[in-house]
């Protein structure tokens, strides 16, 4: 008997793409899920599920400013709430499914767009100016920008010549 090195793309698996240990967690949740919805029931249609939803963000530091960039894609500005309070950046929000059931009718026969509320808190390593903060939301995206503190941006030393 030859032993022979496992390849993922076996011939008779030509289109399939390599094996991944990850591969079956959405639907191990989905499992999960419906396993516990059976014990403490479901407050929602089984097609409809709110739940904690994480906006990717971006947080870049600059010279003069600290600069939040976040994809809020199909938010409106009244959605979402930002705060600054002790070094600490609040951004919280929710995001609503737009298109459900009516009158019991219709509804999905497959989701994969999350809802649900949301919020990311970020420790400042910096003094920001809270009276200088602007905010703009884009097609989708927020961009805030926090001034740092006159005190903590950097100053320039002028060295002298020894004589």
């Amino acid at each position: 008997m030859a032993v022979a090195r496992w390849n993922p793309t076996m011939p008779w698996r030509p289109f399939q793409q390599p094996w991944s240990p990850f591969e079956g967690i959405e639907s191990l949740r989905n499992e999960m899920d419906r396993l516990f919805e059976s014990f403490a029931g479901s407050t929602q249609p089984s097609s409809i599920r709110e739940s904690v939803w994480t906006p990717r963000v971006d947080l870049l530091e600059h010279e003069k400013d600290v600069v939040l960039v976040a994809d809020l894609p199909g938010m409106k500005e009244d959605d979402f709430h930002i705060a600054v309070q002790d070094n600490v950046l609040t951004l919280e929000g929710k995001r609503t499914c737009e298109h459900g059931a009516e009158n019991g009718h219709g509804g999905y026969h497959y989701s994969e767009r999350a809802s649900g509320t949301f919020c990311r808190r970020f420790l400042l390593s910096t003094a920001v100016d809270a009276g200088k903060i602007t905010a703009t939301y884009k097609a989708g995206v927020l961009e805030v920008h926090l001034p740092k503190a006159p005190e903590a941006q950097p100053k320039r030393i002028a060295v002298q010549a020894s004589s």
